[in-house]
C-alpha cells in the first residue's frame, strides 16, 4: 500500500498536527501506528504512557525537550528515542521553532487503551508546576 502525504488522514490534538501514515483502519493492520507529528513552539504532549506498547520517536526538524519518566534530554535532528512499554514520558518543543518528528507505536492492538494521561498524577504534576 503506497501512502503520499496528500492522501494520508490528519487530525489535530491539543495544537498538534497528526498525518497518519498507518493506523488500523487505515491501513491494513492490527499492531502498527506510525505518525508524523508537528508542534508549535510552546506545544507539546504532556506526560502519558502507552499501556503494553512500545514506541519510538524519531526528530525530523527541530528541537524536542523529552522526558523518559524522570529524566529529560533535548533531541534535535536525527536523534531519536526507544520508549518501553508503559513507560511514562513527555514531549515539549521549547524553541521559537516547529518540531516535526516520527512517532511509532506497537502493538496497538495490546490490551488497554492506546495511551493513558497521567500529567494530573505525581511527580508529572509537579514537575509540569516547575516549567
Amino acid at each position: 500500500m503506497f501512502i503520499h502525504e496528500k492522501d494520508a488522514p490528519r487530525d489535530s490534538a491539543e495544537g498538534r498536527d497528526h498525518i497518519w501514515h498507518s493506523n488500523p483502519g487505515f491501513t491494513p493492520t492490527e499492531d502498527l501506528l506510525f505518525v508524523h507529528v508537528t508542534v508549535p513552539p510552546g506545544g507539546g504532549h504532556p506526560f502519558h504512557n502507552h499501556p503494553n506498547k512500545e514506541e519510538m520517536i524519531y526528530i525530523l526538524e527541530g528541537e524536542a525537550e523529552q522526558w523518559l519518566e524522570q529524566e529529560k534530554q533535548t533531541l534535535g535532528p536525527g536523534s531519536s528515542i526507544f520508549i518501553p512499554k508503559s513507560v511514562v514520558h513527555a514531549t515539549f518543543n521549547r524553541s521559537s521553532k516547529e518540531l516535526k518528528f516520527i512517532a511509532v507505536i506497537t502493538p496497538c492492538s495490546s490490551e488497554g487503551p492506546v495511551q493513558n494521561m497521567v500529567d494530573h498524577l505525581e511527580p508529572w504534576k509537579s514537575i509540569l508546576a516547575e516549567m
